[in-house]
């Protein structure tokens, strides 16, 4: 089969590196895999995998804007060069180029709904769902089914996967330690983490302030955070202005994360109200780390709740994160304990392989009703 997915970009974030392991779990299994974007840090990495991509002018979060034009007709001529068997879309401009497409070459496609979204006039007028839309938890099934009205037959619900092998190895000694040396922690001590971009949504100074108790009741613990965004100077200010800037280590974005999880002792999620999962979330199980999760938004509680995988504060309730991380340092048999359930939990729910017969499953439904999806009986 040749698929090609569409997304907007390829900058570091949980969506495109998922988007990355899907293509490569995809041709992995012999199909031959493109990707179309206006680019960023993963393209190479694709490259690595013997992924091509097809680079758009695509800069834009406005699905109808003239730039977008301009990459549906940029894509149009490739594909009358060469011909896909089906277009899998990740985000909303990527979902109208899908839908236009579509329209114009009968290209069958699929699309995947990320997270929670405002039901805006150009979703209610055109709302791309594709010949079946893949919801990446339950409550954004609901989401689709209750806000866009998409009937819940058209709906698959898949969760993100992760390579929970490749996570679940420990490091060795040598490579921990060189780790910790590149990011400027103490060779020895505690590590308190998170993966996280840096935008108001994430609370990630909820962390920074929970972080000063959490360092007077642990002496020498660290903090390493993971990840870049607009808010980074504000971060770093506020932890110099609270007195432990020493103890805080910004890594930026990071295309793998595997050794930065490595080094944390627990891993602290801090999603954003519109987060319909979050990557990161599987990384820290896979890797088998305990987990503090702030509940803010229902992505993550649809996770964690009932698992007991973890410990789950309040949002905005800094004195709350900061007990239970501290709870989760000072007992290291519950915490490994924790963390050995989650990195369960992901083997059985989320392993990328389980994930893979999925996507397989949804593509062949769509193959099947080609037919009927060309004559636009959809």
């Amino acid at each position: 089969m040749r698929i090609l997915h569409l997304t907007s970009h390829l900058n570091v974030g949980g969506v495109t590196t998922y988007i990355g392991q899907l293509a490569e779990g995809l041709k992995r299994r012999g199909h031959e895999v493109m990707v179309a974007s206006g680019g960023g840090a993963l393209v190479s990495r694709l490259s690595q995998g013997g992924i091509r991509h097809w680079h758009l002018p695509l800069s834009t979060s406005a699905e109808f804007s003239p730039q977008a034009g301009w990459a549906w007709w940029r894509l149009s001529r490739r594909l009358t060069r060469e011909s896909v068997d089906l277009l899998h879309a990740h985000t909303r401009v990527a979902q109208v180029l899908a839908h236009a497409l579509w329209r114009a070459r009968r290209i069958p496609y699929v699309t995947t709904w990320h997270g929670f979204y405002r039901r805006r006039l150009g979703r209610r007028w055109l709302p791309c769902t594709g010949e079946r839309t893949i919801a990446i938890s339950e409550p954004v099934s609901r989401h689709l089914q209750e806000v866009f009205r998409i009937p819940a037959q058209r709906i698959r619900l898949i969760p993100h996967g992760i390579d929970v092998a490749s996570f679940s190895r420990p490091l060795d000694l040598a490579t921990q330690e060189q780790a910790r040396w590149s990011w400027g922690l103490p060779a020895s001590g505690l590590t308190v983490g998170t993966v996280a971009r840096l935008v108001p949504s994430k609370g990630v100074a909820q962390l920074l302030e929970a972080f000063r108790e959490i360092q007077r009741r642990v002496p020498g613990v660290s903090l390493l955070i993971v990840g870049d965004g607009p808010q980074r100077p504000r971060l770093e200010q506020m932890a110099g202005a609270l007195g432990f800037a020493q103890a805080v280590r910004f890594t930026g974005s990071l295309p793998d994360t595997r050794l930065a999880l490595g080094v944390m002792d627990v891993f602290v999620f801090l999603p954003a109200v519109e987060e319909g999962f979050g990557l990161s979330l599987l990384e820290a199980m896979a890797a088998g780390k305990p987990i503090v999760s702030v509940r803010r938004g229902i992505g993550a509680a649809w996770v964690l709740d009932g698992q007991g995988i973890g410990l789950t504060v309040e949002p905005d309730r800094p004195d709350q994160l900061a007990r239970a991380v501290v709870r989760m340092l000072q007992d290291p048999a519950e915490a490994q304990r924790l963390g050995q359930q989650a990195q369960a939990l992901a083997r059985e729910r989320y392993d990328l392989g389980r994930v893979l017969d999925q996507v397989e499953a949804v593509y062949a439904e769509c193959l099947n009703r080609t037919s009927d999806f060309r004559r636009g009986v959809v």
